[in-house]
């Protein structure tokens, strides 16, 4: 009889993942429909709505020194990690980096990140007076908690300019993990189609809470120039 009871729990539970699996593909399905044709809102709710309070997001690796940058000002907001963590103040300004003047123009440009063991040398501005500093780029992790996040996606402005997403492969379950891939497009000044890959991999709670998400993308690629644009010509 204790076989048999046994036997009927393993049973209901193996039929129950399938609908858990079927609910946690069907929210990241709504997340994807907005990016394509919501607003931001809609988007920011089908996305930041299914967030655990322990959510954590994983960016992904990158060769740099450890901090976050207010690129309107080209201030520190915080330090993160080493080596930045040594030298860097909340509120510093940059004034150059490797002998390139820092500008919210090109903010996207300057050498903070490159070949690992790679020296920067950052010229700030503390407290009216400048001071030279001279660091190693070091491996990174890039990662952000549910606040983080929420607080990022409220002050993106670049909703109008997004991505498309030009092809979007079927959503993959396996209890409670949703794998996702597609490719995103977007136009650059010339012209040019410019696409990338992406691969997501989305975990749930028990509760039906997302408390991972993890990508791995292209977008490197074509950031260094090492990605063939389509010509529309």
């Amino acid at each position: 009889m204790k076989k048999i009871f046994i036997l009927i729990v393993i049973f209901l539970v193996g039929c129950s993942s399938p609908n858990a699996s079927d609910e946690n593909k069907a929210k990241i399905k709504a997340v994807y429909d907005a990016w394509e044709s919501g607003t931001k809102e809609e988007w920011m709710s089908a996305y930041l709505g299914i967030l655990a309070d322990d959510f954590y997001r994983w960016n992904g690796r990158y060769v740099g020194l450890g901090f976050r940058i207010n690129t309107e000002e080209m201030t520190v907001i915080e330090a993160t990690a080493s080596p930045a963590k040594d030298y860097f103040m909340p509120g510093d300004k940059f004034v150059s980096v490797n002998g390139m003047v820092a500008t919210p123009e090109n903010a996207d440009d300057l050498p903070f990140r490159g070949a690992l063991g790679g020296e920067v040398v950052v010229v700030l501005e503390r407290d009216g007076s400048e001071q030279t500093v001279s660091m190693k780029r070091a491996a990174q992790v890039n990662d952000a908690t549910a606040d983080e996040i929420t607080t990022n996606l409220e002050n993106w402005d670049g909703w109008d300019q997004r991505p498309e997403m030009s092809i979007r492969r079927p959503l993959i379950a396996e209890d409670n993990v949703v794998y996702a891939a597609f490719q995103l497009a977007f136009e650059d000044e010339s012209g040019n189609e410019i696409t990338w890959w992406n691969i997501e991999r989305f975990v749930f709670n028990d509760e039906g809470q997302l408390s991972s998400h993890a990508d791995l993308s292209e977008e490197l690629f074509f950031k260094s120039k090492w990605v063939t644009p389509f010509t529309n010509e």
